[in-house]
């Protein structure tokens, strides 16, 4: 590719002179953020009524979010924001809502639940084990805890069971 001679020295950003300024500008930036926070922790000398309404200290007013509490670093201008991001204004603007409607703020707890399984039937089972794992299948079912997709699968078991119990010969 061919670069006409009047556009060789147009590219600014790989020019080391143009990062030279950049990384001054950033250490500017950072000092008068260091500065900013010293002089928030710094305890007041008595402020007038005019440097309480502007100023550094009118910046300082908010540090914490309003909703998590995490630190707020409020921009050199514009308005002072109450939370650090879209997220948690958007949720206090929800709660604010609900609260507004009459209806109260739902926490929604998730937890583990832990359901013991029965122990599997054994080779040579025990008098009546069969009997109790066929009855657990069926209170399972009644109280919907097997999926529906399952069912037609249980069905056919089920149905292979009977086919073979009538097929054994009786026996007294």
């Amino acid at each position: 590719m061919h670069v006409p001679a009047d556009a060789e020295g147009m590219s600014s950003k790989g020019d080391p002179e143009y990062r030279a300024r950049r990384r001054e500008r950033e250490r500017r930036r950072r000092a008068e953020q260091q500065r900013a926070a010293s002089r928030r922790d710094a305890p007041p000398a008595t402020p007038s009524v005019h440097a309480a309404m502007d100023g550094p200290t009118r910046r300082a007013a908010a540090t914490t979010c309003g909703w998590c509490h995490d630190p707020i670093t409020p921009g050199s201008r514009g308005p002072i924001p109450k939370w650090c991001s879209a997220t948690c204004r958007h949720r206090a603007w929800e709660q604010t809502r609900a609260a507004r409607s009459g209806r109260s703020a739902v926490e929604v707890v998730e937890r583990v639940v832990v359901t013991p399984a029965p122990p599997a039937p054994t080779r040579a089972p025990r008098h009546g084990e069969w009997v109790d794992v066929l009855r657990e299948l069926a209170g399972q079912i009644d109280r919907g805890l097997v999926y529906h997709r399952e069912l037609p699968e249980v069905a056919r078991a089920v149905d292979e069971v009977i086919a073979a119990f009538r097929r054994r010969p009786y026996r007294s």
